[in-house]
């Protein structure tokens, strides 16, 4: 009974054991899926803040853009809305803080105090010329530090008080960067506290700290604040703070406007009337500054001179270039890869080619004018200035630099015609041998079907395969080359259809495109002034954007490169449905052809399962087969099907392989073909390069005549060309 007793108590003790055990592994268990849970809810939850804060700092560049924009255009920054209704409210001027005017900044649906419209707004409007919300002329070209008196001042006269350009804007920032910080500008509160053009405010998610604004710290529309902003720095040093905040300094904005650029290119024309008003008024005094003008327009038509020529030999050569490579592309049907990749590269380098030389002519005329004005001028001033201060000699290294380049196309492309001619002669070698490792296969081919007889039962089934084969080849190549011409046609089309938009674009914001354009252009020389490894493709960029901008100050030659471009949509889009008409019908014609090899290739294959040769007298003088051989039949099965795969390639019926030794002849024609069409181009390339190289030998040995003559030419009078200054500074400049 005691044996018994203390056998119950040891199975009891590890049952118990048992069970506590269970219970360990599930409260493991729920601790894992509690780690698992929070590790997700901490994951989506940074992952939430990130796509917030991605959010917010779009709203506010976008905000950001649309005020740059309209400063722009309206030559002055908006007030702040006050209430919500999306208008800026201009009619308070203490008033700098507010919400963004979304409806006065045209902010397509975009609702106030919604997204974008729920941006905080601050906004410099100090005293005077200092608030960037008024719009006044504050700009006179051309001061003199002379007892602060401006140009026309100094000239006696006055200037219309009238012209409200960019320009007095940019007049009113540099008020605002000169003038001291003092109580009641709009400012950033920094460490050290600075004043601003304007700053957005994005208010986060949360009123972080907890004051009942959803904007924090200064940013907040409490009392303190109606002239204050925090520094964007300071969004990562408060704990309760989650605000996105963007400045703009007036810095920023001068630069964003070009505002520099703007001014010197209305003070040069400026010069340009101080120029004729001292030729008219101090003769004597100015004859060494008329020397100087015509030997400064001199230099700078042979300096435009120079870029138009080797535009114009680099546009000859990315032109033939390109016309050769799409050619090439074409005629292989894509094999030549490296040619379809570069095709696309060349046609727009030689369009960018043609708008330097567009822009650069204009240049060029400009600089004659201004030559033989200034050579005019002297001849005016001094009755006993000589021909060669009224025309001094041209620069001849310029000239013989230019020589030179021309010369080094010649040599490039006639070393490029001779590289192709290299390569012709070692495509033709390599068609040569192909035809005759082809000729040899049907050879082998026919010798392995006969087995040393003069002929066999199936020696018609030989010939229709062949043709077959051809045929297909033919209808491949078709299909492929229409193929390619669809997609060609389609991106030409394509290509077209986005120069319309973008001349649409360019019309419809002229002063816009100028703006960013020119922005750009001074990005990239910023960039080229550091002589980085893609200095070429830099300058190359920087070319076309100039070209740009020209063509978008140009409002007439604008309208007329859209009407062309509207004009070969219309005939690129011709082109694209023709080539899918021809697309069909190319596909019918692989179809077809695909069928008739497959039977052709079924026939041969299936007739040489057990055939019958022939002697010279056609006598039966034994059996071959592939399959369903009987005793006393020669199997030539492995013979058969090496021949097969050796002349059509291993897929059978499906088709003939292009690079096996049936159609590859057929295919190196192809691309013989379009090595002689690549020729041709070349030629070309090296014809158009020798008429540069003459045209510019003719301008060494045999230059134009200088025609200035003081009888013959009446000067420009100051009143003219007052009248020019007034002109451009009311069209805002000549950028």
């Amino acid at each position: 009974m005691n044996r018994l007793r203390a056998l119950h108590a040891v199975r009891g003790a590890r049952a118990g054991r048992a069970g506590g055990f269970g219970l360990v592994q599930v409260l493991l268990l729920i601790a894992v899926l509690g780690g698992l849970a929070t590790t997700g809810y901490l994951q989506w939850r940074e992952r939430a803040a990130m796509e917030s804060s991605r959010q917010e700092q779009q709203a506010v560049a976008q905000a950001d853009r649309a005020l740059v924009a309209y400063a722009t255009v309206m030559r002055r920054l908006p007030c702040p809305d006050v209430n919500r209704d999306g208008e800026e409210d201009c009619a308070a001027p203490a008033n700098q803080k507010g919400w963004l005017p979304s409806v006065t900044l045209r902010l397509a649906g975009v609702d106030p105090g919604v997204d974008v419209g729920q941006l905080r707004y601050l906004v410099q409007r100090g005293a005077g010329a200092n608030d960037l919300t008024t719009l006044t002329d504050e700009w006179r070209p051309l001061e003199y530090d002379d007892a602060g008196k401006t140009f026309f001042a100094m000239r006696g006269g006055a200037y219309p008080t009238d012209i409200l350009t960019l320009a007095d804007l940019c007049q009113r920032l540099e008020t605002a960067r000169t003038t001291p910080l003092a109580a009641g500008m709009a400012r950033v509160n920094a460490g050290t506290v600075r004043s601003v053009a304007y700053a957005l405010a994005h208010p986060g998610n949360t009123d972080a700290d907890g004051d009942g604004d959803l904007f924090d710290g200064a940013n907040s529309n409490a009392a303190a604040n109606v002239s204050l902003m925090e520094d964007p720095a300071r969004r990562s040093l408060l704990a309760r703070y989650d605000d996105f905040v963007l400045e703009r300094s007036v810095i920023s904005l001068q630069s964003a406007f070009h505002c520099n650029t703007l001014i010197d290119s209305i003070n040069t024309v400026a010069l340009g009337h101080d120029v004729v008003v001292q030729v008219a008024d101090m003769r004597s005094d100015n004859i060494d500054s008329a020397r100087r003008a015509v030997a400064f327009s001199t230099l700078a038509a042979v300096m435009t001179a120079l870029e138009i020529v080797l535009a114009v030999a680099e546009g000859i050569s990315d032109a033939v270039n390109g016309a050769a490579e799409w050619v090439t592309c074409a005629a292989s049907l894509g094999l030549a890869v490296n040619a379809c990749a570069a095709a696309p590269q060349h046609t727009a380098a030689s369009a960018l080619a043609g708008g330097v030389v567009y822009a650069n002519t204009a240049a060029v005329a400009l600089n004659a004018v201004a030559a033989g004005i200034a050579g005019t001028a002297l001849t005016l001033a001094d009755d006993a200035a000589t021909p060669a201060q009224v025309c001094p000699p041209r620069d001849m290294t310029l000239i013989n630099q230019t020589l030179a380049n021309a010369r080094t196309e010649l040599s490039n492309a006639t070393a490029a015609r001779a590289a192709v001619q290299v390569e012709i002669t070692n495509k033709t070698n390599e068609l040569n041998t192909a035809i005759a490792a082809r000729t040899a296969a049907v050879a082998t081919l026919r010798a392995v079907l006969r087995d040393g007889a003069a002929s066999s039962q199936i020696d018609g089934l030989v010939d229709p395969l062949l043709t077959a084969t051809a045929n297909w080849g033919a209808a491949s190549y078709g299909r492929e080359s229409v193929n390619a011409r669809v997609t060609r046609a389609r991106e030409e089309r394509d290509l077209w259809a986005a120069e319309v938009a973008k001349y649409d674009a360019m019309i419809a914001d002229r002063a816009g495109t100028i703006t960013r354009l020119t922005s750009e252009i001074a990005a990239l020389d910023a960039l080229i002034a550091t002589n980085p490894s893609d200095k070429a493709e830099l300058q190359d960029q920087r070319a076309g954007k100039d070209a740009e901008l020209k063509l978008a100050q140009d409002a007439a030659g604008l309208a007329r490169v859209r009407d062309k471009a509207v004009a070969s949509l219309a005939l690129a889009q011709g082109v694209l449905d023709t080539a899918l008409a021809d697309q069909s019908a190319a596909a019918t014609s692989y179809t077809n052809a695909q069928g008739a090899y497959a039977t052709a290739y079924t026939n041969l294959t299936a007739g040489a399962g057990r055939y019958a040769v022939y002697n010279s007298n056609g006598d039966v003088i034994r059996y071959l087969c592939t399959t369903g051989c009987t005793p006393g039949d020669t199997s030539v099965a492995g013979a058969f099907s090496a021949a097969l795969v050796d002349l059509f390639g291993g897929a059978g019926s499906s088709g003939p392989d292009v690079n096996a030794k049936y159609l590859k002849p057929v295919k190196l024609q192809k691309e013989l073909d379009a090595l002689n069409q690549k020729l041709t181009a070349a030629q070309q390339r090296v014809t158009e390069a020798q008429t540069q190289v003459n045209e510019l030998e003719s301008m060494v040995n045999n230059p134009s005549a200088c025609n200035v003559t003081g009888s013959a030419v009446i000067p420009m009078t100051p009143a003219q060309a007052e009248a020019i200054l007034i002109g451009v500074d009311r069209k805002g400049g000549t950028r």
